[in-house]
């Protein structure tokens, strides 16, 4: 996806697979929230993104041949994976379950509004494509 759009479409590409995972993910600590034993995972991928993106910006060495490196370190969107955590609840179930619903429930509206804005970006993206495309053939 990298050649046919920016980078920038890629980090979105990537940040909406991530919210999905992330939602079935939390959709199971509130289906598990009477099991005991079960403990409440979380997906956490923002920080890793984030290094990618800032590794893809121009080092601080000037460039005078393509041969020449420029200090980038070129971490591709694409390898970035997240990590699947076990979230603590400060006071404990009797039966062991880590699942705080209220908390839950929370992590699941703020996920689903970050995948809207995300849905959004990509659309406007697409939108600007289109009338580029357009304004091209007149």
């Amino acid at each position: 996806m990298d050649r046919l759009f920016d980078t920038h479409m890629s980090l979105i590409s990537k940040s909406l697979d991530f919210r999905v995972r992330r939602n079935a993910l939390l959709g199971s600590n509130v289906a598990n929230v009477e099991t005991p034993g079960y403990k409440a995972k979380d997906l956490v991928f923002e920080e890793a993104l984030g290094n990618a993106m800032r590794a893809r910006q121009p080092g601080p060495l000037q460039v005078t041949d393509p041969r020449h490196m420029d200090g980038r370190r070129d971490i591709p969107v694409n390898s970035v994976t997240p990590e699947v955590i076990t979230t603590a609840t400060p006071e404990g179930s009797l039966d062991g379950n880590t699942v705080d619903l209220e908390t839950e429930m929370a992590k699941l509206a703020e996920n689903q509004l970050a995948y809207q804005a995300l849905s959004r970006m990509i659309v406007h993206k697409f939108q600007m494509l289109k009338t580029s495309i357009r304004e091209g053939d007149v």
